[in-house]
């Protein structure tokens, strides 16, 4: 598979690095910032 020559340019793989990676922070911050870091019920069912 080849990569677009648009995206090969340095500018434009660094700016969607960027926002890769602050996609993935606001993610994390979305699922642990309301402070409920207590598991799923599912997960101690067996034990």
């Amino acid at each position: 598979m080849q990569v677009p020559p648009f995206f090969q340019r340095p500018a434009v793989h660094q700016t969607l690095l960027v926002f890769y990676y602050l996609g993935i922070i606001v993610a994390l911050i979305y699922l642990y910032g309301r402070g409920d870091f207590s598991t799923p019920p599912f997960v101690y069912q067996g034990f």
